[in-house]
């Protein structure tokens, strides 16, 4: 009968030996430190992919309105040869983007041709 609180204690000594260790290992995990690590490199991946996907929607965008922008100088072209603004104007409507973005450089720069003849 005595061997079975020795027996006992000596189990109870093996677990409390293999849950150090565990411990030791679960307070790495959870340490402030590297859980403010874990978190920022986390939001890093995300922020690259985030800008990833970012960046390929937009250079697919510009490439879509410079093939936009082409087509309509090409109109423009046509149009001047041939002397018919409906072809401009066909273009145009069925691609507003591009005259819009036009309209909007030749505004900017000429406010700024202003602006630079007025502080002389």
């Amino acid at each position: 009968m005595s061997e079975i609180p020795e027996r006992i204690e000596r189990e109870m000594f093996e677990i409390r030996s293999r849950m150090t260790r565990d411990l030791v290992d679960l307070r790495k995990h959870v340490d402030p430190k590297v859980v403010g690590e874990r978190v920022k490199e986390n939001a890093r991946q995300r922020a690259r992919k985030l800008l990833g996907r970012l960046q390929k929607e937009l250079r697919q965008r510009a490439e879509k309105a410079l093939a936009s922008a082409r087509g309509q100088m090409l109109a423009a072209r046509e149009a001047s040869e041939k002397r018919d603004p409906a072809i401009l104007a066909d273009a145009v409507r069925s691609d507003p983007v591009p005259a819009a973005i036009l309209v909007a450089v030749v505004v900017l720069m000429a406010s700024a041709a202003r602006r630079s003849n007025g502080a002389r």
